[in-house]
């Protein structure tokens, strides 16, 4: 019998997938090792804003980019990001997975901060010309790889004072990837950060800014250190609270094959959560609305560590899993 994680993840492609015309390629990349990294790719994809509309966009051989050093995104943290995948299908096609949830993020984001959002059009296009210039880095079906298309925009141009940026740079970045993990789609360990928090109540944990990523540098390396995949954070009011990993969403399985979600307006919405609970929904499992996922009360003596069981909706968890933009869904198992 599959498990529930194995059951949500056979069934999550097909849903608001984006087909496109491009064929995969044979880059000379060793398919099964590809890790997470930067590559050597053919062409980034970059419009430009000014005066109040975008331009026609350039292909660009490499991501290097030239702003003054007084753009907005350097000094005030003006720059929301996205990240998504093509793959190619068991029929040879390739098809972008739920690019309509990614546009509707950046354009909160790009509301929140103030900066010109793309239009359906231009989003689309920028995506289907970084994924066709780079077709030959899409990894053939069955490697477990993806090409990682990365959405970029930011504000730029000379800006002393705070205000909007004189331009604004929208680039699609392509990049070749297997598993976020090191162990692919094995559970990894997280622990649970109770010193640092990942959003503020009333903040700009709910969009994805730039700016949130980098105060998890250090939580991350401690926690690395200590032999933890990942960090979960909790609540920045009360720490008692589940919010969301580092690098994505959390997904409870209790015993009973509930799926459950935390609720909180600072968790950043996940472009996969949202296919993963539909078919959940479709698998027959239940799926209540999201809900406040409470820290049990316990005594905690220095680096003493509890199991996943003691993260509870009035019910003991099963399993938790990580829909992340980047990662692949992965187990996780919880140490606080």
């Amino acid at each position: 019998a599959m498990s529930t994680l194995q059951r949500l993840a056979r069934a999550l492609l097909p849903r608001g997938a984006r087909a496109l015309g491009a064929q995969p390629g044979t880059a000379p990349l060793d398919w099964l090792n590809l890790g997470f990294e930067a590559r050597a790719v053919n062409a980034y994809v970059r419009y430009n804003w000014k005066e109040g509309k975008w331009d026609e966009g350039v292909l660009s051989p490499d991501g290097t980019v030239t702003i003054h050093a007084l753009s907005n995104a350097l000094n005030y943290g003006q720059a929301v990001f996205e990240g998504l995948k093509a793959l190619q299908l068991k029929d040879g096609s390739v098809a972008l997975f739920n690019p309509a949830a990614n546009l509707r993020r950046i354009s909160n984001g790009c509301a929140r901060l103030q900066m010109p959002a793309p239009n359906e059009a231009l989003f689309y296009e920028g995506l289907e010309r970084a994924v066709r210039e780079n077709a030959g880095f899409i990894p053939p079906y069955g490697t477990g790889g993806a090409l990682y298309v990365r959405p970029l925009l930011f504000g730029h141009g000379a800006q002393l004072g705070l205000g909007a940026a004189p331009e604004y740079c929208l680039m699609f970045a392509a990049n070749p990837v297997g598993a976020y993990y090191k162990g692919g789609l094995q559970g990894v360990d997280a622990i649970v950060v109770e010193d640092f928090a990942r959003a503020a109540p009333n903040g700009v944990g709910n969009v994805k800014v730039a700016g949130n990523y980098a105060p998890d540098v250090l939580p991350s390396k401690r926690a690395k250190g200590q032999g933890y995949s990942v960090c979960l954070y909790l609540d920045a009011t009360t720490s008692t609270h589940v919010e969301e990993f580092s690098t994505s969403n959390f997904i409870g399985v209790t015993q009973d094959g509930t799926v459950v979600t935390p609720k909180s307006d600072s968790i950043l919405p996940s472009c996969t959560r949202e296919v993963v609970l539909q078919a959940a929904r479709d698998l027959g499992l239940k799926v209540p609305p999201s809900l406040r996922c409470t820290l049990a009360p316990r005594v905690v003596t220095t680096l003493s560590h509890c199991p996943l069981s003691l993260y509870e909706s009035r019910r003991p968890w099963l399993a938790s899993d990580c829909p992340g933009i980047t990662a692949a869904l992965s187990a996780a198992t919880p140490s606080c």
